[in-house]
């Protein structure tokens, strides 16, 4: 069996939909040998080199990026897409991806000859995208006709959605995973003395849905550490208001970890906070990362998959987005009392092995198999 995953970038270190993708690939090989996965993507940066690559039963191709627009590469024209379509036996694109869903309805006539299965990573009402809705959702609805499966993360994104509905007897609920490297299999649960400087984390795409503003704001008078790991636009913004604060002494930034540095970090901090702010964040592997790790989060009510991950007073808070008042409340009251600490982050373990990716790669392989 020969697949094509179509997604907008493929460097699994960057996170979101990336990593993704490496855990589906990943993970169905190991249950499945006989199948071959072709990764087809742009090129992480400004790049005009067509590259493919192999190795066992995996390839990845990269088309060239002329431009790239608020993390979006300005690309068009998907050569390969054309010539090597009708090689495969089921499409498999992961939305949302503006330029692929172009390019994919050009071609319909041939994909219809194929298995085609989209994995709806997010809803654009709410997001960067709400802008283009009334044209961007026509087209999507023009794809969904022709499409066998519709995977969602999480029934949240369903309900939320405004096309979603309409095909409703195509729709699996598929949650995400996270990589068993960031697992920690020899904790039990977390615990911490009230008189020890309280670690926060976030992990993540430096980008402004994150709300990592409303995070710094939060801790301005507390006696806290905060650790930002990631790479985006908004960097030196959140640089410069840091500085604006006077809290720079507080605040570490790290860039261009590895994946064991990433690790550190998980089993060094106290807990874990999401702040985003609005439905870009589809579900957030991320808070299950640190969930293995035995961190309490600490994330938004957002009509996504997120509060669906960690849960309100069982595995830390969810409190509304852009509310820096019930932000710093929420990181006070596990600061404050270490025995609800214990508890979350015992339950935090507990609930981070419901989503093992050996669970979502068998779900997966049903789905290439009964289609």
């Amino acid at each position: 069996m020969k697949i094509l995953e179509t997604v907008k970038y493929y460097e699994p270190s960057n996170g979101g939909m990336e990593t993704v993708v490496k855990s589906i690939v990943n993970g169905v090989s190991l249950l499945d040998d006989n199948i071959h996965f072709s990764i087809y993507s742009n090129h992480n940066f400004v790049n005009n080199k067509f590259e493919k690559s192999s190795f066992n039963n995996i390839t990845i191709i990269k088309e060239r990026t002329p431009f790239i627009f608020k993390s979006q590469p300005l690309q068009f024209c998907y050569p390969y897409l054309k010539k090597n379509l009708d090689k495969f036996d089921i499409i498999h694109h992961h939305y949302p991806f503006p330029n692929m869903e172009i390019n994919l309805l050009r071609f319909k006539e041939i994909i219809k000859k194929r298995k085609f299965i989209i994995t709806w990573h997010a809803n654009i009402n709410n997001s960067r995208w709400t802008l283009f809705e009334k044209i961007y959702n026509p087209l999507i609805s023009n794809l969904l006709t022709i499409v066998d499966k519709v995977v969602v993360t999480s029934d949240q994104l369903v309900q939320e959605s405004n096309l979603l509905n309409k095909f409703a007897n195509k729709i699996d609920v598929i949650p995400l995973s996270f990589d068993p490297i960031f697992e920690n299999n020899s904790i039990t649960a977390k615990s911490f003395r009230i008189n020890e400087k309280f670690k926060i984390l976030f992990v993540g795409k430096l980008r402004k849905y994150k709300g990592i503003n409303y995070l710094i704001d939060a801790i301005k008078d507390l006696d806290v550490t905060l650790t930002i790991v990631g790479n985006g636009e908004e960097k030196e913004s959140l640089i410069a208001q840091a500085t604006i604060l006077n809290i720079s002494h507080k605040i570490t930034f790290l860039s261009d970890c590895s994946n064991s540095a990433v690790i550190d970090e998980y089993r060094s901090a106290n807990i874990f906070v999401l702040p985003s702010i609005n439905e870009a964040e589809a579900f957030g592997v991320v808070q299950l990362e640190a969930m293995a790790n035995g961190l309490p989060v600490i994330n938004t009510n957002l009509n996504s998959g997120v509060p669906f991950v960690s849960l309100d007073s069982l595995t830390g808070f969810t409190v509304e987005p852009q509310n820096v008042y019930q932000l710093k409340n929420a990181i006070l009251k596990l600061m404050n009392n270490p025995v609800l600490y214990t508890e979350y982050s015992k339950n935090s373990i507990l609930r981070s092995k419901i989503f093992s990716r050996d669970t979502m790669s068998k779900k997966y392989l049903k789905v290439y198999k009964s289609i």
